[in-house]
């Protein structure tokens, strides 16, 4: 059977006013503003509810595809084109490093291709295409919660160990963490304590704490898992969250969540994850320690939980994953740790060899 059906009598209207309305879309996609086809699958990923940059990036992958076939009213989309589109990628120049001859990231690659089967998804909800054929990876994942690879997919993930401040660079954060506002060193405290994701940190609300327990709770719909999850927090945040209770008072108290601006601007308006990502940056900048961001802290709390000694399954219930797997990827273990358990398992060691 064809991979490419005949068009389908009537394709989902396209509200072409509506989307361009939506701020730099036009200019930032002027290929896909150009073609009906894919302003109509932006259209459809908007009503979805899909946010404004997940709309760009879906849109940055129908710009490689437009510029790589055209017109995609009479695309022919199969493996072969996913191949094509594939290598062509890994050709393409980065935008921002176009100078050093640098080509597109293995993780831009990546979303690019997560676009394109959207795409595809898409074109088979419309009834041109009778299967998707961007191929995805597959896994299986055993009673115990382990994640076991049956497919890789066509860009497998890249795993990348965590870059964690050492101890002389953990004392300049603090020191540049000290001259920050109050909710700023909450903020920091609370990721650290929490390991708490940027999303998750910015929508903490008030009724969410359990304060003489020193407790908070996730709420299922801000964690990425989908899961709730509660953690403890710390004497030292403790002692911040009274002192900055008051001052968030002042700003409004109606408002239910816990982090509001206190810019002229946008005064008394909740945090985004944006403005956390500003104060991290801030701190690396004052602290010069490159490489950290407000993620940093949630990777340092779970592998002090695991230097600590706590099990595996713990702490990925802890960091609120579906899989120990999961887990691994943000525990790091340093050379020093890696030299303490080699030095704890040494008599056993010998042991084993001392029959030669």
């Amino acid at each position: 059977m064809s991979d490419v059906l005949p068009p389908a009598d009537a394709d989902p209207p396209v509200n072409a006013a509506a989307v361009a309305e939506r701020p730099g879309w036009v200019s930032l996609l002027p290929r896909t503003a150009g073609d009906p086809l894919a302003t109509a699958f932006i259209a459809h990923l908007d009503v979805r509810g899909l946010s404004h940059n997940t709309l760009l990036a879906y849109g940055r992958a129908l710009e490689s595809l437009i510029e790589l076939v055209g017109p995609l009213g009479e695309l022919r989309l199969d493996a072969d084109c996913v191949h094509r589109f594939l290598s062509h990628l890994r050709q393409t120049p980065s935008r921002h490093r176009a100078a050093s001859g640098r080509r597109l990231s293995h993780a831009t690659v990546r979303q690019r291709v997560v676009g394109l089967r959207a795409f595809a998804e898409y074109l088979v909800d419309c009834g041109r295409l009778d299967r998707n054929p961007v191929a995805r990876g597959r896994i299986r994942r055993t009673p115990e919660g382990e994640v076991i690879a049956v497919r890789r997919g066509l860009v497998p993930s890249a795993v990348r160990v965590p870059r964690l401040p050492t101890d002389e660079q953990w004392s300049r954060l603090l020191n540049s963490l000290r001259a920050r506002p109050i909710r700023d060193r909450l903020m920091f405290t609370l990721a650290y304590d929490g390991a708490l994701r940027r999303n998750e940190l910015v929508t903490l609300r008030l009724d969410d704490f359990d304060f003489p327990a020193q407790q908070v709770t996730i709420r299922p719909e801000h964690a990425k898992s989908g899961y709730p999850r509660t953690i403890v927090y710390s004497d030292p945040t403790s002692t911040l969250l009274r002192l900055y209770l008051p001052e968030r008072r002042k700003l409004s108290p109606e408002t239910p969540f816990l982090f509001l601006s206190g810019s002229p601007r946008n005064r008394s308006k909740p945090l985004g994850g944006f403005t956390w990502g500003l104060v991290a940056a801030a701190l690396a900048r004052d602290a010069n320690v490159p490489g950290f961001s407000t993620h940093t802290l949630r990777h340092l709390r779970l592998t002090d939980l695991a230097r600590a000694g706590l099990d595996i399954t713990e702490i990925a219930k802890f960091a609120g994953h579906r899989s120990t797997e999961s887990t691994m990827t943000y525990i790091h273990l340093s050379g020093r740790d890696l030299a303490r358990a080699f030095d704890r398992a040494s008599r056993i060691m010998a042991e084993r060899l001392g029959r030669l």
